[in-house]
């Protein structure tokens, strides 16, 4: 009786031994397998680590187990977790911080994420083979020619005529579509039936007071201006004394000078350099044809001559078709890698 009860007893224990045993086997390979994880996880978290690391933007500092990451908002940042790596996430401002531990709950790695603003990226300043000014000259008939011109979205310079019909509203609309006018001076040309019909024209015989009084006049039948270039002019402009004079009163008024060059024996340049004056000179004109694909040709001429020479000015007239004809070329100017750019950008 007592055997048997002690027999009983006996199995009894055996099988609590022995689950005892069995569950603490499994616990401890399962401690074997996740602590195994636990260390294959941490790896791929490191890896991915320097795989963020190596993104634009991105820099990151490790001390002890703690990496701190600055980067841009917006980045993407891959981080996992798995059942032997728990995380725990908290945000204050522009840092996220992030702890890892393992199944145990011990302190395995953290992660600060610190974010900023994206850099803006700013692309490297464009450099021209040469600079083209172009000068349209003969602005005053009328208003329409202006908004023709107005469509061309790239710097171009215009000349008015004084005292013509739409002299002073032609001025203004190329003024608000943004361009650059200057005072297209009449001045006595070697055709005397046209000087004698041209309103306002500086004449070779006027004394000193007779060219101040008509520069003024003209400067206050079109409006302020900080520059001019001569209409006509092949006679005057080859008086070295009648160009100092009326550039003398010129550069008083602070406005620089345009030779339009009519006459290869113009003093017009060489006496504004000697006088101290921004200036600088017409090395071709554009519409001697007026035909837009003749018009075209001598645009391309004129790109030709700006990557030889750095920076040339040209000048072409007020009428339709040098209109259609320039913005025509715009895109292939721009394709030449020449700069169009205003008068001012070619003073000497």
């Amino acid at each position: 009786m007592y055997r048997k009860k002690f027999f009983f007893i006996g199995a009894i224990l055996l099988v609590l031994i022995l689950s005892l045993v069995f569950k603490t086997v499994r616990k401890n390979n399962y401690t074997k397998v996740m602590e195994k994880n636990t260390a294959k996880e941490l790896k791929n978290l490191e890896n991915t680590l320097k795989i963020l690391g190596a993104k634009p933007g991105v820099e990151i500092v490790k001390t002890g187990d703690v990496y701190k990451v600055d980067l841009e908002k917006g980045t993407e940042v891959g981080l996992i977790e798995t059942e032997a790596l728990r995380a725990e996430s908290s945000i204050e401002g522009n840092k996220e911080k992030i702890l890892y531990r393992d199944f145990h709950g011990e302190k395995k790695l953290v992660i600060e994420l610190y974010y900023h603003a994206p850099i803006p990226i700013i692309p490297p300043e464009k450099v021209y083979s040469g600079k083209l000014s172009i000068l349209i000259d003969d602005v005053g008939m009328n208003t329409q020619t202006a908004d023709i011109f107005g469509k061309i979205k790239k710097p171009v310079s215009f000349a008015t005529i004084p005292f013509l019909p739409r002299s002073s509203e032609a001025t203004e609309k190329l003024k608000e579509y943004g361009f650059q006018v200057i005072l297209h001076m009449p001045m006595a040309g070697s055709n005397d039936s046209l000087n004698s019909r041209t309103e306002g024209i500086l004449m070779p015989d006027m004394t000193r007071e007779e060219i101040y009084k008509r520069f003024d006049k003209a400067i206050g039948d079109v409006g302020d201006m900080n520059g001019f270039n001569n209409h006509m002019g092949s006679r005057f402009t080859e008086n070295a004394f009648l160009m100092k004079t009326l550039l003398r009163y010129a550069k008083n008024k602070e406005m620089f000078y345009i030779d339009s060059k009519t006459t290869s024996k113009t003093k017009g340049y060489s006496t504004a350099k000697e006088l101290g004056i921004p200036t600088y000179y017409c090395s071709r004109f554009l519409d001697n044809s007026k035909k837009i694909e003749d018009i075209k040709k001598e645009i391309k001429a004129a790109v030709k001559m700006a990557k030889d020479n750095g920076k040339i000015l040209v000048i072409g007239h007020y009428h339709k078709n040098m209109a259609v004809a320039l913005k025509s070329m715009v895109d292939y100017i721009e394709n030449e890698n020449v700069e169009l750019v205003y008068i001012k950008e070619v003073l000497e």
